[in-house]
């Protein structure tokens, strides 16, 4: 269901996104570098595996 995987992927997008601009605004650029690769990974992992299925 690519709808679904979308709709997950957006969720992971935005939950990174908050995160990404909570780190910003304490200056952290590890945190924020270390949550950017994980929120990339993730979404290729959903993207890879298909899932939800």
């Amino acid at each position: 269901m690519p709808a679904a995987s979308f709709l997950v992927c957006s969720l992971i997008f935005i939950e990174y996104k908050n995160r990404f601009s909570q780190f910003k605004e304490k200056k952290d650029k590890f945190l924020s570098i270390l949550t950017s690769l994980a929120g990339t990974a993730l979404v290729l992992v959903a993207i890879w595996l298909g899932w939800p299925k």
